[in-house]
This record gives C-alpha cells, sequence and structure tokens, in this order.
C-alpha cells in the first residue's frame, strides 16, 4: 500500500487536481527524512491536521548532498520515500531534485504549503508564491527536540567510546596497518563499483590468523580518485562496504580505515608516504610502533610505515622501497609478521 502513494510529478499533479476538484484541501511539505524519528512524525501528523490530504516531496540523494554535506543521506532515497509514504498521515510521496520546493509548488498548487521549524511564514522565499493564487503558509513549530544531525552526532559520540580492557587481559595493543587496493583487493584505478571488489588470494586467511594472534586490523589508503573528481566518498564507502561485508563472514573484523582523499597535488600531510596517518592509528589505539606492522605493495605504504617506526612486509615479486620483508602474497606477509612477533 505504502508504494502506491509514491508518485511521479506528472501522477502527482493529476493527483492534487482530482483531490481538489472533489473538494479537498491539499497540504504540501518537503525535507530529506533521512532517519525517521519522531521529531519528523510529530510534524508531518500536525501538518495532516490542516488539510484534507498531505503531499511530501523527499529530497534527492543529490540535493540532500548539496545542502547538507557530502557524507548525506544516510539511506537512499527510494527507501526515504517508501518509510515516509508508509505513515498513515501521508497521502503521497514524490521526489524532489531541487533543494528548494518553488517548481513543485508552481506544478501543484497546492492550497496549504507546510514547513517545520522556527521559521516566519513570511520569510518562506517560496512562501510568496503559493500566496499569490490565494494558498495559505503555515509554519509547524518544533515541539520534539530531536533531528537527524543529533542522532548521527549520538551513534559517532557512542562509537567513540570504548572502555579499557580487563585487568587480566591486559596487554599491549598490536596493529597491523593494511593498504587496501593492491594488498587486500585487486587494485584497479580509481575503484568505484563495489562489484568490482576481489579479494586477493590468501588475504582471509592471512588476516585470520593475525587477528587470532591478538593483532587489531587497521586500513591505511590513498584515495587520490576523490580529489580529482573519479570517485564520490560515497562510493568509496560502498567499496569498503562491500569488503567488509566479505570478510565479516569469515570473522574478520577491521578496527578503523584511515584514508587521505586528496590528489598528489594537494600537498597534504595524510598522503603516504607520510607517516601521519599511521601516527594517527598508533596514537588513537595507544600502541608502539614496534608492536605495529605495515602490509602494502608500493614504496609509499613501506615509506610511510617505516617513518611511523612499524616494520614493513611488501606483498608482490617485485623489490619496491626498502621493506623489512618481501612476501609474494599476502598469506606469507602475514606468516612473517607472526614468525617475527613469536621472535620479540
Amino acid at each position: 500500500m505504502s508504494k502506491a502513494k509514491i508518485l511521479s510529478e506528472a501522477e502527482l499533479a493529476e493527483w492534487v487536481a482530482r483531490e481538489q476538484a472533489s473538494g479537498r484541501k491539499v497540504g504540501f511539505t518537503c525535507g530529506a527524512f533521512d532517519i525517521l524519528h519522531a521529531g519528523h512524525v510529530d510534524y508531518l501528523t500536525k501538518a495532516r491536521g490542516l488539510c484534507d490530504r498531505l503531499v511530501v516531496a523527499v529530497n534527492s540523494d543529490e540535493s540532500v548532498r548539496t545542502y547538507k554535506n557530502p557524507f548525506r543521506p544516510i539511506n537512499p532515497q527510494e527507501q526515504r520515500m517508501q518509510v515516509i509514504a508508509a505513515l498513515e498521515c501521508v497521502d503521497a510521496v514524490t521526489l524532489m531534485n531541487e533543494t528548494r520546493p518553488l517548481r513543485l509548488l508552481q506544478l501543484l498548487r497546492p492550497d496549504f504549503y507546510i514547513k517545520g521549524g522556527d521559521y516566519e511564514p513570511s520569510k518562506l522565499r517560496s512562501g510568496e508564491f503559493v500566496r499569490s493564487y490565494g494558498g495559505e503558509v503555515a509554519v509547524i513549530p518544533v515541539s520534539v527536540d530531536t533531528s537527524t544531525t543529533a542522532i548521527l552526532r549520538r551513534i559517532g559520540l557512542i562509537e567513540m567510546h570504548e572502555s579499557g580492557p580487563e585487568p587480566e587481559r591486559a596487554q599491549p595493543a598490536r596493529i597491523v596497518f593494511l593498504d587496501r587496493d593492491g594488498t587486500l583487493i585487486r587494485n584497479i584505478p580509481f575503484l568505484n563499483d563495489p562489484r568490482q571488489v576481489e579479494l586477493l588470494p590468501g588475504v582471509v586467511e592471512g588476516l585470520k590468523a593475525l587477528q587470532a594472534a591478538g593483532f587489531r586490523l587497521v586500513l591505511v589508503t590513498n584515495q587520490q580518485g576523490i580529489g580529482l573528481g573519479y570517485v564520490s566518498r560515497q562510493e568509496f564507502i560502498a567499496v569498503n562496504q562491500e569488503l567488509l561485508g566479505r570478510l565479516g563472514p569469515q570473522g574478520v573484523r577491521v578496527s578503523r580505515i584511515y584514508y587521505c582523499p586528496h590528489s598528489m597535488a594537494d600537498q597534504c600531510v595524510c598522503r603516504k608516504p607520510s607517516p601521519y596517518l599511521f601516527e594517527r592509528g598508533l596514537k588513537e589505539f595507544q600502541a608502539e610502533p614496534r608492536n605495529c606492522y605495515v602490509v602494502g605493495d608500493s614504496a609509499e605504504d613501506i615509506e610511510g610505515g617505516r617513518r611511523a617506526g612499524c616494520s614493513t612486509v611488501l606483498v608482490g615479486a617485485e623489490k619496491k622501497g626498502e621493506p623489512d620483508a618481501i612476501a609474494p602474497t599476502f598469506l606469507e606477509a602475514a606468516e612473517w609478521i607472526l614468525s617475527r612477533a613469536a621472535e620479540a
């Protein structure tokens, strides 16, 4: 039933015209509605109380990124529309590609233009058009103190908190820093398609052995494709999600992903061979470099690890940089680390 409420602009225009011809007052509102919360439900319920039929225009993914930030929305537009359409107080849902609703208001000419928040009705830019044809503008004050942004901040805050180990299990933190492309997965320049993720031979076995020996697994990756515009941050995250999805069922857990999104021309502080991201991981996990290792397939990986004070292993047959060891496969790199750690 909820999917039947999701209409194209043309379908919605016909629907609104029929409802108004039947004497029903149609209200219009819009928003991202990224993570549905009590504030959304309260606002939409009150909006429905002002009219006979309520239309909700959900901002497209691209428009949300334009006026919020590159990492939003959390949920894609199809899912956000489906969730809003499932609410009893909502009668119709459509997608809004713009950040402002003026074009949709011109198309639909609703009886009410409704917004939630602390706006002054007279200061809503699109409200002037609605009033020009006799429509009404209404603002519903916020009565539930929450927001998607506040929820995300709360999640981030919770994620940052981690209790220390039990005293009887206390031991120095040990980390294996891992390059991603060419080390864990097949190297595809500017990889932006999760479907192309391909684990390299021996990776699962090697990671499981390292984890079983008590090493944290931390990714450190240069991603200049982001800075050059070939890969979006969302695509980068989607590729990582696919990688983690392959490792999770095997019991492998990655503790953190550090990345440099800048191009070589940006002269940033974090791009390998800079030790910046390795040092950040050492600090955050309170680990000593002598207990940590770097595994990568490039001279930049090896140099960055060396400058951070970690032992380094180069994966591949060709020597690059000055690694402590060279291993043809990732599994052999893991075996070298385990052997070296046992001698320490």
